[in-house]
């Protein structure tokens, strides 16, 4: 059965949705803490398992969200007797417990929404659906990034208008463009070490994996469509980063 959920018009509410995969604990600690003077702690949504990650890191979850396949009743009682909100569900239900999570981050109000957890395990069909929430619908004009081991993955474009996003890191860093279904034409990079001017990145072929930042800044521009940007931190990738389950966001 389908849910409809209400959306809450609130601005500046952050929110981390903490999954069941990998998770490198002191990215999560960092994301969860106020960003700046004034900026709340970071409202904490755990997709059922994702809370034994978060509580290894040293948080407490606000709200725990899913059909509790990964957790025990032991868990389920120890997390309710600290005040969490445990919410289980059927486990026959249409939407993944990342999605329930992720649509109820929107529903509270959050413009802002950091995503652990959402990649590794056993079960490659997970972190695919995963990555590929960040096309919903309820997400456009919000900032959703999905973390991994070395970095981040956002969506960026729009299926009829231009768009342009300002990228920051260090030189060499990876930077990865692939397209959703429809493709995406009209894209002009700057700052990467292999340029695109004006130029069609159609779904299926590769040729947008592995670009490089040239200095510390780098702008992608599209005139139409829709790409998954993935950044890759050269630092972390050779330190060794995301090399045991344990390490990896």
């Amino acid at each position: 059965m389908r849910r409809s959920f209400h959306v809450l018009v609130r601005s500046g509410v952050r929110a981390v949705i903490v999954c069941g995969g990998d998770v490198e604990a002191d990215a999560l600690r960092r994301a969860v803490v106020p960003r700046t003077e004034g900026d709340g702690r970071a409202l904490v949504i755990c997709a059922d398992g994702g809370s034994l990650r978060a509580e290894r890191a040293g948080l407490t979850p606000d709200l725990i969200l899913g059909d509790g396949d990964s957790l025990s009743a032991a868990d389920v009682e120890r997390f309710r007797s600290r005040g969490v909100d445990v919410r289980l569900v059927a486990p026959h239900k249409d939407e993944s417990d990342s999605e329930l999570c992720l649509r109820e981050a929107v529903a509270r109000g959050a413009s802002r929404i950091v995503i652990f957890g959402a990649l590794g395990g056993p079960r490659p069909e997970h972190s695919l659906a995963n990555i590929a929430l960040l096309a919903l619908p309820e997400l456009v004009g919000l900032e959703v990034t999905l973390e991994h081991a070395c970095g981040r993955i956002w969506l960026v474009g729009s299926v009829d208008r231009a768009a342009r996003v300002e990228l920051s890191g260090e030189a060499t860093d990876y930077v990865s463009l692939q397209p959703l279904a429809e493709g995406a034409e009209g894209v002009t990079t700057e700052g990467l070490r292999f340029p695109l001017r004006d130029e069609p990145l159609p779904y299926g072929p590769s040729r947008g994996l592995s670009n490089e930042f040239l200095t510390d800044t780098a702008a992608v521009r599209t005139r139409r469509g829709r790409l998954l940007l993935t950044h890759t931190r050269r630092a972390l990738l050779e330190a060794g980063r995301g090399t045991t389950p344990e390490a990896a966001p």
